[in-house]
């Protein structure tokens, strides 16, 4: 049940059409709707996102497009002081979808954004593997809490280089907490390969196959040819290693990103699956891109 309904009037103030906010989300957030268009993405963290009657695994890099009228809001993972989901959002009125259009004409902006769609489930979503839009966002953050002259020319702008990236990214309706009976074993290869930087656990994975825990790694081992543990090695570290050759992250950030916590666990790991140091690998892929371009 919508506990509360959001009005832009609250949020488009000063002739600005465009809002933008970081915030931690907490177990007293309102469940709610709006009658406005949100683009949220998650920044730091992990936990859960309410939409309709579907609940939704988050963790950072995620991203989802919500339209007018759909029932919402984020959990953290728990309430426990180092478990935080921080979160930024985008607003922008229904209005604003036709001044956007004039300046990107190729690109079906209300297939991308979907303003009024229903079922709630079919909302759009998006898992930003290497982080490309995190710093889109940020730039939209502080733009809009600067509030220097020209502000809103450059959320604008911002905006639409958002929804480019959008379009170019793989659109994909969000994942539930649960596996459909057709196939569970293969949704749970692919959920892992989406989610390893998760705290994934044959327990957890089990349940949400509805099967015994041995009867899932027998499967699981079956599919994949490996332990269910080592393929979620398997499948941080391939993460690991496109964020190493795109990115400038150190490789403390990349650990974390991935999923590990302790830098020396995910470099004794990396090593053992690839066979050289994160630092080395960087290094080595930087000098073949050198030579490719020459």
């Amino acid at each position: 049940m919508v506990e509360r309904t959001l009005r832009g009037t609250d949020f488009f103030r000063d002739g600005r059409r465009i809002f933008v906010n970081r915030i931690e989300e907490s177990f007293q957030s309102w469940y709610h709707a709006h009658d406005f268009i949100e683009i949220t993405y998650v920044s730091e963290g992990k936990g859960y996102h309410h939409i309709g009657e579907q609940v939704v695994p988050v963790s950072k890099g995620e991203l989802f497009v919500l339209p007018i009228g759909v029932p919402h809001v984020f959990r953290p993972y728990s309430a426990s002081p180092g478990q935080k989901l921080v979160v930024y959002n985008c607003l922008f009125p229904e209005a604003a979808i036709e001044q956007l259009g004039e300046h990107i004409e190729d690109i079906d902006l209300r297939s991308l954004l979907r303003p009024k769609q229903e079922p709630y489930e079919t909302v759009n979503s998006v898992i930003d593997r290497e982080l490309a839009l995190e710093p889109l966002f940020q730039s939209m953050f502080n733009e809009y809490t600067a509030r220097r002259p020209g502000s809103s020319a450059v959320l604008f702008a911002l905006l639409l280089q958002l929804l480019v990236q959008l379009s170019r990214k793989a659109i994909r309706p969000p994942e539930s907490a649960d596996f459909e009976e057709s196939d569970p074993i293969g949704q749970a290869v692919e959920y892992v390969s989406r989610h390893a930087e998760e705290e994934l656990t044959v327990r957890s994975m089990a349940e949400r196959c509805r099967m015994s825990e041995r009867h899932f790694f027998r499967l699981f081992k079956q599919r994949t040819g490996q332990p269910f543990h080592e393929y979620v090695q398997h499948a941080r570290i391939r993460t690991s290693c496109e964020l190493l050759q795109c990115t400038r992250h150190k490789i403390s950030a990349v650990a974390e990103t991935v999923g590990y916590r302790d830098t020396q666990s995910f470099c004794r790991v990396f090593k053992r699956i690839v066979g050289i140091t994160p630092g080395a690998y960087r290094k080595q892929r930087k000098q073949v891109l050198q030579t490719n371009r020459t």
